[in-house]
Protein backbone atom coordinates (compact mmCIF):
# COMPACT_ATOMS: atom_id res chain seq x y z
CA UNK A 1 0.00 0.00 0.00
CA UNK A 2 2.85 2.36 0.92
CA UNK A 3 4.70 1.63 -2.30
CA UNK A 4 1.50 2.20 -4.25
CA UNK A 5 1.05 5.61 -2.61
CA UNK A 6 4.66 6.57 -3.35
CA UNK A 7 4.20 5.62 -7.00
CA UNK A 8 0.99 7.62 -7.38
CA UNK A 9 1.08 10.87 -9.32
CA UNK A 10 -0.74 12.66 -6.49
CA UNK A 11 2.10 11.83 -4.09
CA UNK A 12 4.78 12.87 -6.57
CA UNK A 13 3.08 16.18 -7.36
CA UNK A 14 2.58 16.80 -3.64
CA UNK A 15 6.25 16.15 -2.76
CA UNK A 16 7.65 18.14 -5.69
CA UNK A 17 5.32 21.09 -5.09
CA UNK A 18 6.06 21.10 -1.33
CA UNK A 19 9.82 21.08 -1.95
CA UNK A 20 9.55 23.87 -4.53
CA UNK A 21 7.45 26.04 -2.23
CA UNK A 22 9.73 25.50 0.78
CA UNK A 23 12.91 26.11 -1.23
CA UNK A 24 11.42 29.21 -2.86
CA UNK A 25 10.27 30.63 0.48
CA UNK A 26 13.66 29.98 2.13
CA UNK A 27 15.45 31.49 -0.87
CA UNK A 28 13.35 34.66 -0.59
CA UNK A 29 14.01 34.75 3.16
CA UNK A 30 17.80 34.41 2.71
CA UNK A 31 17.81 36.97 -0.08
CA UNK A 32 16.06 39.44 2.21
CA UNK A 33 18.49 38.73 5.04
CA UNK A 34 21.71 39.04 3.07
CA UNK A 35 20.85 41.56 0.36
CA UNK A 36 18.40 43.91 2.06
CA UNK A 37 21.07 45.89 4.05
CA UNK A 38 23.15 46.61 0.96
CA UNK A 39 20.08 47.37 -1.09
CA UNK A 40 18.80 49.72 1.64
CA UNK A 41 22.18 51.50 1.81
CA UNK A 42 22.28 52.00 -1.96
CA UNK A 43 18.69 53.22 -1.95
CA UNK A 44 19.35 55.64 0.95
CA UNK A 45 22.60 56.88 -0.55
CA UNK A 46 21.06 57.62 -3.95
CA UNK A 47 18.01 59.18 -2.34
CA UNK A 48 20.09 61.53 -0.14
CA UNK A 49 22.41 62.53 -2.95
CA UNK A 50 19.52 63.33 -5.25
CA UNK A 51 17.81 65.21 -2.44
CA UNK A 52 20.94 67.27 -1.64
CA UNK A 53 21.40 68.19 -5.27
CA UNK A 54 17.79 69.33 -5.52
CA UNK A 55 18.09 71.22 -2.20
CA UNK A 56 21.26 72.98 -3.39
CA UNK A 57 19.52 74.08 -6.56
CA UNK A 58 16.62 75.55 -4.56
CA UNK A 59 18.76 77.34 -1.94
CA UNK A 60 20.95 79.22 -4.42
CA UNK A 61 17.90 81.18 -5.56
CA UNK A 62 16.44 82.13 -2.16
CA UNK A 63 17.53 84.02 0.96
CA UNK A 64 18.88 82.48 4.16
CA UNK A 65 15.63 83.03 6.05
CA UNK A 66 13.61 81.27 3.35
CA UNK A 67 16.18 78.47 3.13
CA UNK A 68 15.63 77.44 6.76
CA UNK A 69 12.18 76.06 5.83
CA UNK A 70 13.59 73.84 3.08
CA UNK A 71 16.41 72.62 5.34
CA UNK A 72 13.90 71.61 8.05
CA UNK A 73 11.65 69.97 5.47
CA UNK A 74 14.54 67.95 4.00
CA UNK A 75 15.66 66.71 7.43
CA UNK A 76 12.11 65.72 8.40
CA UNK A 77 11.13 64.04 5.13
CA UNK A 78 14.34 62.01 4.89
CA UNK A 79 14.62 61.21 8.63
CA UNK A 80 18.24 62.36 8.82
CA UNK A 81 20.45 64.46 11.10
CA UNK A 82 21.64 67.70 9.52
CA UNK A 83 24.10 70.52 10.31
CA UNK A 84 25.25 73.51 8.26
CA UNK A 85 28.74 74.95 8.80
CA UNK A 86 30.41 77.99 7.36
CA UNK A 87 33.77 78.18 5.69
CA UNK A 88 35.49 78.49 9.10
CA UNK A 89 33.97 75.31 10.36
CA UNK A 90 31.45 76.90 12.70
CA UNK A 91 28.01 75.35 12.92
CA UNK A 92 25.57 77.97 11.79
CA UNK A 93 22.45 75.81 11.60
CA UNK A 94 21.12 72.77 13.45
CA UNK A 95 17.46 71.78 12.88
CA UNK A 96 15.75 71.86 16.27
CA UNK A 97 12.84 73.47 18.04
CA UNK A 98 15.24 75.35 20.30
CA UNK A 99 17.80 76.48 17.75
CA UNK A 100 17.79 78.91 14.89
CA UNK A 101 20.03 80.18 12.14
CA UNK A 102 23.00 82.33 13.29
CA UNK A 103 24.40 84.15 10.37
CA UNK A 104 28.09 85.17 10.92
CA UNK A 105 28.15 83.87 14.54
CA UNK A 106 29.13 80.54 16.00
CA UNK A 107 26.38 78.60 17.78
CA UNK A 108 26.46 79.22 21.53
CA UNK A 109 26.89 75.50 22.20
CA UNK A 110 29.60 75.13 19.55
CA UNK A 111 32.24 77.86 20.06
CA UNK A 112 35.04 76.00 18.34
CA UNK A 113 35.34 75.66 14.63
CA UNK A 114 33.79 72.52 13.18
CA UNK A 115 36.48 70.17 12.04
CA UNK A 116 35.86 67.18 9.86
CA UNK A 117 38.34 64.46 9.09
CA UNK A 118 38.48 63.41 5.48
CA UNK A 119 36.98 59.87 5.33
CA UNK A 120 39.01 56.94 4.09
CA UNK A 121 36.51 56.29 1.32
CA UNK A 122 34.92 59.12 -0.59
CA UNK A 123 32.49 59.15 -3.43
CA UNK A 124 31.51 62.09 -5.60
CA UNK A 125 28.11 62.13 -7.27
CA UNK A 126 27.11 65.36 -8.99
CA UNK A 127 29.29 67.35 -6.55
CA UNK A 128 28.12 65.64 -3.33
CA UNK A 129 30.37 63.44 -1.19
CA UNK A 130 29.64 60.66 1.30
CA UNK A 131 31.04 58.20 3.82
CA UNK A 132 29.69 54.91 5.20
CA UNK A 133 30.46 53.04 8.39
CA UNK A 134 28.68 50.12 10.07
CA UNK A 135 25.89 52.15 11.66
CA UNK A 136 25.41 55.27 9.57
CA UNK A 137 26.00 56.99 6.30
CA UNK A 138 27.09 60.65 6.08
CA UNK A 139 27.16 62.82 2.99
CA UNK A 140 27.80 66.50 2.48
CA UNK A 141 27.44 69.20 -0.14
CA UNK A 142 28.40 72.84 -0.50
CA UNK A 143 25.48 75.27 -0.73
CA UNK A 144 25.02 79.02 -1.31
CA UNK A 145 22.19 81.48 -0.75
CA UNK A 146 21.02 84.39 -2.84
CA UNK A 147 22.64 87.72 -1.92
CA UNK A 148 25.17 85.91 0.32
CA UNK A 149 28.68 85.35 -1.05
CA UNK A 150 29.71 82.87 1.64
CA UNK A 151 29.85 79.16 0.88
CA UNK A 152 28.34 76.78 3.44
CA UNK A 153 28.53 73.04 3.80
CA UNK A 154 25.49 70.96 4.70
CA UNK A 155 26.21 67.60 6.33
CA UNK A 156 23.50 64.91 6.40
CA UNK A 157 23.74 61.67 8.41
CA UNK A 158 21.34 58.73 7.88
CA UNK A 159 21.26 55.94 10.45
CA UNK A 160 21.66 52.38 9.08
CA UNK A 161 20.99 50.72 12.38
CA UNK A 162 17.21 50.12 11.73
CA UNK A 163 17.89 47.86 8.76
CA UNK A 164 20.48 45.92 10.74
CA UNK A 165 17.95 45.49 13.50
CA UNK A 166 15.38 44.32 10.95
CA UNK A 167 17.84 41.65 9.74
CA UNK A 168 18.31 40.46 13.32
CA UNK A 169 14.54 40.32 13.77
CA UNK A 170 14.29 38.17 10.62
CA UNK A 171 16.73 35.72 12.19
CA UNK A 172 14.71 35.67 15.42
CA UNK A 173 11.47 35.02 13.52
CA UNK A 174 12.98 32.39 11.25
CA UNK A 175 11.58 29.34 13.20
CA UNK A 176 8.08 30.83 13.19
CA UNK A 177 8.28 31.92 9.58
CA UNK A 178 9.69 28.49 8.66
CA UNK A 179 6.78 26.77 10.38
CA UNK A 180 4.27 29.01 8.61
CA UNK A 181 6.02 28.46 5.27
CA UNK A 182 6.01 24.69 5.85
CA UNK A 183 2.32 24.60 6.77
CA UNK A 184 1.32 26.83 3.85
CA UNK A 185 3.54 24.87 1.45
CA UNK A 186 2.21 21.48 2.53
CA UNK A 187 -1.41 22.67 2.44
CA UNK A 188 -0.98 24.39 -0.90
CA UNK A 189 0.86 21.40 -2.35
CA UNK A 190 -1.88 19.05 -1.15
CA UNK A 191 -4.63 21.16 -2.72
CA UNK A 192 -2.62 21.68 -5.90
CA UNK A 193 -1.80 17.97 -6.23
CA UNK A 194 -5.47 17.08 -5.80
CA UNK A 195 -6.53 19.63 -8.44
CA UNK A 196 -3.95 18.40 -10.95
CA UNK A 197 -4.11 14.69 -10.18
CA UNK A 198 -7.89 14.16 -9.95
CA UNK A 199 -8.52 14.59 -13.71
CA UNK A 200 -5.60 12.26 -14.43
CA UNK A 201 -6.97 9.70 -11.97
CA UNK A 202 -10.39 9.86 -13.66
CA UNK A 203 -8.74 9.42 -17.06
CA UNK A 204 -6.75 6.45 -15.70
CA UNK A 205 -9.91 4.80 -14.35
CA UNK A 206 -11.65 5.19 -17.71
CA UNK A 207 -8.59 3.76 -19.47
CA UNK A 208 -8.67 0.74 -17.13
CA UNK A 209 -12.35 0.17 -17.96
CA UNK A 210 -11.50 0.42 -21.66
CA UNK A 211 -8.83 -2.25 -21.12
CA UNK A 212 -11.65 -4.45 -19.78
CA UNK A 213 -13.64 -3.66 -22.98
CA UNK A 214 -16.14 -1.63 -20.95
CA UNK A 215 -16.88 1.49 -22.98
CA UNK A 216 -19.81 2.80 -20.93
CA UNK A 217 -17.70 5.13 -18.77
CA UNK A 218 -16.65 8.47 -20.24
CA UNK A 219 -14.08 11.06 -19.14
CA UNK A 220 -15.79 14.13 -17.71
CA UNK A 221 -12.88 16.59 -17.60
CA UNK A 222 -13.60 20.17 -18.64
CA UNK A 223 -11.03 22.64 -19.79
CA UNK A 224 -9.11 23.54 -22.92
CA UNK A 225 -5.67 22.55 -21.58
CA UNK A 226 -3.65 19.42 -22.37
CA UNK A 227 -5.54 17.35 -19.79
CA UNK A 228 -8.87 18.40 -21.30
CA UNK A 229 -7.60 17.51 -24.78
CA UNK A 230 -6.39 14.15 -23.44
CA UNK A 231 -9.86 13.52 -22.00
CA UNK A 232 -11.53 14.34 -25.33
CA UNK A 233 -9.07 12.14 -27.22
CA UNK A 234 -9.70 9.25 -24.82
CA UNK A 235 -13.47 9.63 -25.26
CA UNK A 236 -13.04 9.61 -29.05
CA UNK A 237 -10.80 6.55 -28.77
CA UNK A 238 -13.42 4.84 -26.57
CA UNK A 239 -16.17 5.64 -29.10
CA UNK A 240 -14.10 4.39 -32.05
CA UNK A 241 -13.08 1.23 -30.20
CA UNK A 242 -16.67 0.56 -29.17
CA UNK A 243 -17.82 1.11 -32.75
CA UNK A 244 -15.08 -1.17 -34.08
CA UNK A 245 -15.81 -3.84 -31.47
CA UNK A 246 -19.51 -3.68 -32.31
CA UNK A 247 -18.75 -4.01 -36.01
CA UNK A 248 -16.41 -6.92 -35.31
CA UNK A 249 -19.02 -8.55 -33.10
CA UNK A 250 -21.66 -8.15 -35.80
CA UNK A 251 -19.23 -9.47 -38.39
CA UNK A 252 -18.38 -12.45 -36.18
CA UNK A 253 -22.05 -13.17 -35.57
CA UNK A 254 -22.69 -12.95 -39.30
CA UNK A 255 -19.73 -15.24 -39.91
CA UNK A 256 -21.03 -17.72 -37.33
CA UNK A 257 -24.48 -17.58 -38.93
CA UNK A 258 -22.96 -18.05 -42.36
CA UNK A 259 -20.96 -21.02 -41.09
CA UNK A 260 -24.07 -22.49 -39.50
CA UNK A 261 -26.00 -21.96 -42.71
CA UNK A 262 -23.20 -23.54 -44.69
CA UNK A 263 -23.14 -26.49 -42.33
CA UNK A 264 -26.90 -26.81 -42.57
CA UNK A 265 -26.71 -26.54 -46.34
CA UNK A 266 -23.94 -29.13 -46.44
CA UNK A 267 -26.02 -31.39 -44.23
CA UNK A 268 -28.99 -30.97 -46.56
CA UNK A 269 -26.77 -31.70 -49.54
CA UNK A 270 -25.53 -34.92 -47.96
CA UNK A 271 -29.09 -35.92 -47.11
CA UNK A 272 -30.16 -34.96 -50.62
CA UNK A 273 -27.41 -37.04 -52.18
CA UNK A 274 -28.28 -39.97 -49.93
CA UNK A 275 -31.93 -39.66 -50.95
CA UNK A 276 -30.98 -39.38 -54.63
CA UNK A 277 -28.92 -42.53 -54.32
CA UNK A 278 -31.87 -44.33 -52.80
CA UNK A 279 -34.32 -42.95 -55.34
CA UNK A 280 -32.10 -43.94 -58.27
CA UNK A 281 -31.28 -47.34 -56.83
CA UNK A 282 -34.88 -48.59 -57.08
CA UNK A 283 -35.49 -47.85 -60.82
CA UNK A 284 -32.02 -49.09 -61.70
CA UNK A 285 -32.75 -52.35 -59.91
CA UNK A 286 -36.08 -52.63 -61.74
CA UNK A 287 -34.51 -52.05 -65.15
CA UNK A 288 -31.67 -54.44 -64.34
CA UNK A 289 -34.12 -57.21 -63.35
CA UNK A 290 -36.30 -56.71 -66.40
CA UNK A 291 -33.33 -56.70 -68.78
CA UNK A 292 -31.83 -59.82 -67.19
CA UNK A 293 -35.22 -61.61 -67.49
CA UNK A 294 -35.58 -60.63 -71.11
CA UNK A 295 -32.02 -61.70 -71.90
CA UNK A 296 -32.65 -65.08 -70.26
CA UNK A 297 -36.06 -65.24 -71.96
CA UNK A 298 -37.70 -66.71 -68.89
CA UNK A 299 -41.21 -66.46 -67.45
CA UNK A 300 -43.22 -63.34 -68.07
CA UNK A 301 -40.18 -61.61 -69.53
CA UNK A 302 -40.68 -63.58 -72.71
CA UNK A 303 -43.11 -60.75 -73.58
CA UNK A 304 -40.21 -58.45 -74.45
CA UNK A 305 -42.20 -55.65 -76.03
CA UNK A 306 -44.25 -55.19 -72.87
CA UNK A 307 -41.24 -55.04 -70.53
CA UNK A 308 -39.17 -53.00 -72.94
CA UNK A 309 -41.89 -50.35 -72.80
CA UNK A 310 -41.87 -50.53 -69.00
CA UNK A 311 -38.09 -50.22 -68.89
CA UNK A 312 -38.28 -47.30 -71.27
CA UNK A 313 -40.84 -45.59 -69.03
CA UNK A 314 -38.63 -46.10 -65.98
CA UNK A 315 -35.70 -44.60 -67.87
CA UNK A 316 -37.85 -41.61 -68.86
CA UNK A 317 -38.77 -41.09 -65.19
CA UNK A 318 -35.11 -41.29 -64.25
CA UNK A 319 -34.23 -38.80 -66.97
CA UNK A 320 -36.83 -36.35 -65.68
CA UNK A 321 -35.58 -36.80 -62.14
CA UNK A 322 -31.98 -36.20 -63.21
CA UNK A 323 -33.07 -33.02 -65.00
CA UNK A 324 -34.82 -31.85 -61.84
CA UNK A 325 -31.76 -32.67 -59.75
CA UNK A 326 -29.55 -30.67 -62.12
CA UNK A 327 -31.98 -27.78 -61.91
CA UNK A 328 -31.88 -27.90 -58.10
CA UNK A 329 -28.08 -28.10 -58.16
CA UNK A 330 -27.92 -25.03 -60.37
CA UNK A 331 -30.11 -22.99 -58.03
CA UNK A 332 -28.17 -24.13 -54.93
CA UNK A 333 -24.77 -23.35 -56.45
CA UNK A 334 -22.70 -20.49 -54.99
CA UNK A 335 -23.11 -17.19 -56.75
CA UNK A 336 -26.39 -18.13 -58.43
CA UNK A 337 -28.53 -15.10 -59.24
CA UNK A 338 -31.89 -15.15 -61.03
CA UNK A 339 -31.98 -13.46 -64.43
CA UNK A 340 -34.53 -10.84 -63.43
CA UNK A 341 -36.60 -8.99 -65.98
CA UNK A 342 -40.07 -7.57 -66.51
CA UNK A 343 -42.59 -10.39 -67.03
CA UNK A 344 -46.34 -10.28 -67.81
CA UNK A 345 -47.40 -12.92 -65.32
CA UNK A 346 -51.02 -12.83 -66.51
CA UNK A 347 -50.03 -14.07 -69.97
CA UNK A 348 -47.57 -16.57 -68.47
CA UNK A 349 -50.25 -18.25 -66.33
CA UNK A 350 -52.78 -18.33 -69.18
CA UNK A 351 -50.28 -20.10 -71.45
CA UNK A 352 -49.46 -22.68 -68.73
CA UNK A 353 -53.15 -23.40 -68.12
CA UNK A 354 -53.66 -24.05 -71.83
CA UNK A 355 -50.79 -26.57 -71.84
CA UNK A 356 -52.26 -28.63 -68.95
CA UNK A 357 -55.92 -28.36 -69.95
CA UNK A 358 -55.79 -31.76 -71.73
CA UNK A 359 -54.67 -33.47 -68.49
CA UNK A 360 -57.49 -31.74 -66.56
CA UNK A 361 -60.06 -32.82 -69.15
CA UNK A 362 -58.87 -36.45 -68.93
CA UNK A 363 -59.60 -36.41 -65.18
CA UNK A 364 -62.84 -34.47 -65.69
CA UNK A 365 -61.45 -31.63 -63.53
CA UNK A 366 -63.05 -28.23 -63.95
CA UNK A 367 -60.45 -25.41 -64.08
CA UNK A 368 -62.05 -22.17 -62.83
CA UNK A 369 -59.86 -19.16 -63.59
CA UNK A 370 -59.87 -15.57 -62.33
CA UNK A 371 -56.77 -14.08 -63.95
CA UNK A 372 -56.47 -10.27 -64.02
CA UNK A 373 -55.02 -8.90 -67.24
CA UNK A 374 -51.64 -7.22 -67.71
CA UNK A 375 -50.09 -7.72 -64.29
CA UNK A 376 -46.31 -7.42 -64.35
CA UNK A 377 -43.63 -8.74 -61.99
CA UNK A 378 -39.83 -8.54 -61.94
CA UNK A 379 -38.60 -12.17 -61.96
CA UNK A 380 -36.58 -14.81 -63.80
CA UNK A 381 -39.16 -15.84 -66.41
CA UNK A 382 -37.89 -19.40 -66.99
CA UNK A 383 -37.65 -20.23 -63.27
CA UNK A 384 -41.04 -18.73 -62.36
CA UNK A 385 -42.62 -20.52 -65.31
CA UNK A 386 -41.19 -23.80 -63.97
CA UNK A 387 -42.42 -23.07 -60.43
CA UNK A 388 -45.98 -22.15 -61.50
CA UNK A 389 -46.13 -25.16 -63.84
CA UNK A 390 -45.14 -27.45 -60.96
CA UNK A 391 -47.80 -25.87 -58.72
CA UNK A 392 -50.60 -26.31 -61.31
CA UNK A 393 -49.48 -29.85 -62.21
CA UNK A 394 -49.28 -30.77 -58.54
CA UNK A 395 -52.83 -29.49 -57.99
CA UNK A 396 -54.20 -31.47 -60.97
CA UNK A 397 -52.28 -34.65 -60.05
CA UNK A 398 -53.62 -34.59 -56.47
CA UNK A 399 -57.24 -33.73 -57.35
CA UNK A 400 -59.82 -36.48 -57.68
CA UNK A 401 -62.00 -36.90 -60.76
CA UNK A 402 -64.92 -34.51 -60.99
CA UNK A 403 -63.40 -31.97 -58.56
CA UNK A 404 -62.39 -28.39 -59.27
CA UNK A 405 -59.15 -26.40 -59.41
CA UNK A 406 -59.41 -22.64 -58.81
CA UNK A 407 -56.73 -20.31 -60.15
CA UNK A 408 -56.77 -16.66 -59.00
CA UNK A 409 -54.39 -13.85 -59.97
CA UNK A 410 -55.36 -10.51 -58.42
CA UNK A 411 -53.74 -7.23 -57.54
CA UNK A 412 -53.83 -6.29 -53.86
CA UNK A 413 -52.23 -3.00 -52.77
CA UNK A 414 -48.50 -3.28 -53.60
CA UNK A 415 -48.57 -7.04 -54.27
CA UNK A 416 -49.88 -9.50 -56.85
CA UNK A 417 -51.47 -12.55 -55.24
CA UNK A 418 -51.48 -15.91 -57.06
CA UNK A 419 -53.60 -18.72 -55.60
CA UNK A 420 -54.18 -22.33 -56.69
CA UNK A 421 -56.88 -24.25 -54.77
CA UNK A 422 -57.88 -27.86 -55.50
CA UNK A 423 -61.07 -29.21 -53.94
CA UNK A 424 -61.87 -32.56 -52.39
CA UNK A 425 -58.47 -33.11 -50.73
CA UNK A 426 -56.99 -32.55 -47.30
CA UNK A 427 -53.43 -32.61 -45.95
CA UNK A 428 -52.62 -33.42 -42.34
CA UNK A 429 -51.28 -30.40 -40.46
CA UNK A 430 -48.08 -32.22 -39.53
CA UNK A 431 -47.43 -32.90 -43.23
CA UNK A 432 -47.95 -29.29 -44.39
CA UNK A 433 -44.47 -28.40 -43.14
CA UNK A 434 -42.92 -31.46 -44.81
CA UNK A 435 -44.29 -31.28 -48.34
CA UNK A 436 -41.61 -28.81 -49.53
CA UNK A 437 -38.79 -31.19 -48.58
CA UNK A 438 -37.03 -33.14 -51.38
CA UNK A 439 -38.48 -36.54 -52.33
CA UNK A 440 -41.35 -36.14 -49.87
CA UNK A 441 -44.56 -37.72 -51.18
CA UNK A 442 -47.99 -37.73 -49.57
CA UNK A 443 -48.88 -40.98 -51.34
CA UNK A 444 -47.87 -43.64 -48.82
CA UNK A 445 -47.07 -46.30 -51.42
CA UNK A 446 -44.41 -43.89 -52.83
CA UNK A 447 -45.40 -45.00 -56.33
CA UNK A 448 -44.16 -42.65 -59.03
CA UNK A 449 -47.26 -43.27 -61.07
CA UNK A 450 -49.42 -41.72 -58.35
CA UNK A 451 -47.08 -39.69 -56.19
CA UNK A 452 -44.56 -38.25 -58.62
CA UNK A 453 -40.82 -37.88 -57.93
CA UNK A 454 -41.23 -35.78 -54.80
CA UNK A 455 -39.08 -32.97 -56.21
CA UNK A 456 -41.79 -30.75 -57.74
CA UNK A 457 -42.65 -28.67 -54.67
CA UNK A 458 -39.03 -28.68 -53.52
CA UNK A 459 -38.08 -27.02 -56.81
CA UNK A 460 -40.92 -24.52 -56.27
CA UNK A 461 -39.48 -23.72 -52.84
CA UNK A 462 -35.93 -23.27 -54.21
CA UNK A 463 -37.10 -20.95 -57.01
CA UNK A 464 -39.32 -18.77 -54.80
CA UNK A 465 -36.63 -18.57 -52.08
CA UNK A 466 -34.11 -17.42 -54.70
CA UNK A 467 -36.54 -14.57 -55.56
CA UNK A 468 -37.33 -13.78 -51.88
CA UNK A 469 -41.02 -14.34 -52.67
CA UNK A 470 -43.38 -15.32 -49.84
CA UNK A 471 -45.49 -18.45 -50.21
CA UNK A 472 -47.54 -20.88 -48.12
CA UNK A 473 -49.83 -23.92 -48.39
CA UNK A 474 -52.79 -24.49 -46.10
CA UNK A 475 -56.10 -26.34 -45.86
CA UNK A 476 -59.35 -24.54 -46.70
CA UNK A 477 -63.03 -25.42 -46.42
CA UNK A 478 -63.00 -26.70 -50.01
CA UNK A 479 -59.60 -28.39 -50.06
CA UNK A 480 -55.95 -27.26 -50.18
CA UNK A 481 -54.67 -23.84 -51.32
CA UNK A 482 -51.20 -22.77 -52.40
CA UNK A 483 -50.68 -18.99 -52.20
CA UNK A 484 -47.76 -16.79 -53.19
CA UNK A 485 -47.27 -13.02 -53.18
CA UNK A 486 -45.24 -11.22 -55.87
CA UNK A 487 -44.08 -7.61 -55.39
CA UNK A 488 -45.97 -5.43 -57.84
CA UNK A 489 -44.01 -3.90 -60.69
CA UNK A 490 -45.19 -0.42 -61.64
CA UNK A 491 -45.21 0.18 -65.38
CA UNK A 492 -44.92 3.79 -66.54
CA UNK A 493 -47.50 4.69 -69.13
Amino acid sequence: MRNRIKKSITYRIFVITSILLVVTSLSIYLILYFLMPNYYFIYKKNSLERGLNNLSDKLKNISVDEGVYYLDEFATNNNVSMVVVDSNGYIVYFPSEITKFFYGKPHKEFSTPFSYNIPDREESVNGSKGKKNLSRYTCWKEITFAEDPQVYTVLVTARLQPIDEASKVLVMFMPYIGMIVLIVSVTGALIYSKIIAQPLIRITNVAKEMAKLNFDKKCIVTGEDEIGELSKSLNELSYNLQKTMTELKDANEKLVNDIEKERELEKKRREFLATISHELKTPITIIKGQLEGMIANIGVYKQRDKYLNRSHQVLMDMENMVKEILEISKIESDGFKPNLKEVNISNLINSLVNSVSVLAEEKNIDMIMNISDNLFVYVDEMLIKKAIANIINNAINHTNRGEKVYLNLVEKEEHIIFEVENTGVHIEEKELSEIFKPFYRLEKSRSRSTGGSGLGLYIVKMILDAHNIRYKMNNTELGVMFQTSFPKLKISQ
